[in-house]
Parts: structure tokens; C-alpha cells; sequence
């Protein structure tokens, strides 16, 4: 980033993770905010490039509550995808910057640029939606393929987003896209096993952050998550904090109150992963599905839980 504004700018520009805890809902709090001067002005930027979900009426509503949290001009950093959603940021007057071509930051004299330069879809790691997308092929029989509307409609995704999820997907050899009159069909390129194998080094951990809260306050739906939910499919032993897992946009996160489980009674405590991508749309028996179930151990490598991964994978 810093190299980046650098070469757009031509002038040296400083940069620094902002690590201080906010009075903010926790899922503001959980995006990486960067803290940039340059030409003498200090301004925050807000990483929100892979919230594709997120509306401008909300980024606007919630850039009030950073700058007045933080005391200083915010800008959002961004992952522009259509000419619409360029003027809408700039019509409602909400900072952004998404390089190289686009830039717009109104409190320092910088407006538009006019360049459109049409996001490339990367094909190193998947997307949150991308995943979602993915998820919903590999649970589905073989032969069978899907509109790609109704996709968006059953995973609660807009038009931008699945065409972008699909897009990647395609990009990494995974499905193919077949259009009939003003329908497209997605379909899996390869059977269910070989499918996930490919995919692999494409697949994202969902976890956005781990909370851990007093049990009395898990008054939401949940689904086992973690080693519980391992737990209840192997032969691994359950662990001394129970785990489960809810959508990070669900509105009762924000009521929760976090706790440090060293200074509790463990057996009253619970950890809630907050996901990036909803795990009800996949879930089984009250359990995460088990692909992203193992997503969330990448990097884990305890033998006792490689054991249990590989068990748990079988069915694929």
C-alpha cells in the first residue's frame, strides 16, 4: 500500500497500522485500519475490499462513527468493480481509494480521477462470496448444475457479487458458465473429490476473529464450530471451552460482551467464531459444514487434529 500511494502521489507517504481499541461495534472494530499522512494531511483508511456486500449508505453512516472515533478524515480503501459504484461513492460524498487509477479524497482537495480501470479477478485465494459459491457446487451432485441466479438468491448475494465469485471461480478452473437465452447455468468442471482437491490451496479460513464470552449470554443461534464440533465427528476429545460459530454481521454481536477466559471459570465460557461468510446456508446437524469446518485449522499442525480432519473428509 504504502509503495502504491507513493508512486500515485510521487511524494513520500507515511503509514501505520492503527492498533488502539475503539469504542466502535465489534464489527467495525475487526477491519484493518491503516493510518496515512500525506502532503502533511492525516486520514485513516478503512480496508473494505472484500466487503462485497457492503452498501454505500452504510459506509457512509459508519465513516461518521470512525471519524468521530478517531478525530481525523477517514477514506475507505476499496476494490471498485463497476463505473455505478464509482459515481455512487463520490455522489454521496464518501472518501475512497482504490488503486491505481482511483482516487478520490474530497478533504484533501483531491477529486475523482477520471479512471475506470476494470478490477482483474485474482485467482490466488477465494473471496468470502467466492467460497460461498464454491460451497454450493461441492455439496451438490455431480451431474447436477445450477442458475446462477438462483445461487445469488439462496446464499444472499447481489448481482456484483456472484458474477465476481463465479468470475474467480472460472479463473481457477473450477466451474464452467454456460448461458442459455438471459439465464447462465454454473456447473462443477470436475467430480466432488477431485473438485475440492483442486481447490484447496484456494480456500480460506472463515474465521474472522474469536470472541469468548460468559455461556448465559449465548442466548443466539449458533453452530458448533471448532474442536467441538471435530469432537462430534471423530474420535478427538471435546475442548475445555465449548466453540460454535455465527455470522460476523449478525446484529447481536454488537451486545456481546467479550471476556479474558483466564480470569474465569472455563465451563462457563464460550468461544464464538465470527465468520466471514454465513455458516447456516451450509450447516449439518447444528454443526458447520465439514469443508469449512477444516478451512478453520489451516496451519494447525497437531497430529490428533490432522487425524481427525482426514476423518472427517472421507465422505468427499
Amino acid at each position: 500500500m504504502k509503495k502504491q500511494l507513493e508512486q500515485y502521489f510521487g511524494v513520500e507517504v507515511k503509514i501505520r497500522e492503527y492498533k488502539n481499541k475503539l469504542p466502535l461495534p465489534i464489527f467495525m472494530t475487526m477491519r484493518d485500519i491503516m493510518m496515512v499522512e500525506i502532503y502533511g494531511v492525516n486520514f485513516a483508511l478503512i480496508d473494505v475490499m472484500k466487503e462485497t456486500e457492503l452498501s454505500v449508505a452504510a459506509m457512509k453512516k459508519q465513516k461518521a462513527k470512525y471519524e468521530e472515533a478517531l478525530q481525523c478524515p477517514v477514506a475507505y480503501e476499496v476494490a471498485l468493480n463497476s463505473v455505478s459504484m464509482r459515481n455512487a461513492l463520490v455522489n454521496s460524498g464518501v472518501p475512497f481509494v482504490d488503486l491505481p487509477g482511483n482516487v478520490f479524497l474530497p478533504f484533501m482537495g483531491i477529486v475523482l480521477q477520471d479512471v475506470y480501470c476494470k478490477q482483474l479477478v485474482r485467482a490466488d485465494k477465494m473471496m468470502p462470496a467466492t467460497q460461498m459459491v464454491f460451497l454450493e457446487l461441492l455439496y451438490m451432485r455431480d451431474e447436477e448444475s445450477a442458475l446462477k441466479s438462483e445461487v445469488a438468491k439462496k446464499l444472499n448475494l447481489t448481482k456484483t457479487s456472484i458474477t465476481r465469485a463465479t468470475a474467480q471461480l472460472e479463473e481457477m478452473g473450477l466451474i464452467q458458465q454456460v448461458k442459455s437465452g438471459t439465464e447462465i447455468s454454473i456447473k462443477r468442471n470436475h467430480p466432488r473429490k477431485e473438485y475440492y482437491e483442486k481447490a484447496v490451496v484456494y480456500l480460506i479460513n472463515p474465521i474472522q476473529k474469536v470472541i469468548t464470552i460468559m455461556r448465559y449470554e449465548a442466548t443466539f443461534e449458533s453452530l458448533s464450530a471448532g474442536e467441538t464440533a471435530l469432537s462430534q465427528v471423530s474420535e478427538l476429545n471435546p475442548p475445555r471451552i465449548e466453540e460454535c460459530a455465527i455470522y460476523k454481521g449478525e446484529e447481536v454481536i454488537d451486545q456481546l460482551e467479550s471476556v479474558d477466559a483466564r480470569y474465569e471459570d472455563l465451563d462457563a465460557c464460550l468461544n464464538v467464531q465470527l465468520w466471514k461468510y454465513n455458516p447456516s446456508y451450509f450447516a449439518r446437524e447444528r454443526r458447520v459444514d465439514p469443508v469449512s469446518l477444516a478451512c478453520t485449522f489451516k496451519g494447525n499442525e497437531d497430529e490428533r487434529i490432522e487425524m481427525s480432519i482426514e476423518e472427517l473428509l472421507e465422505e468427499l
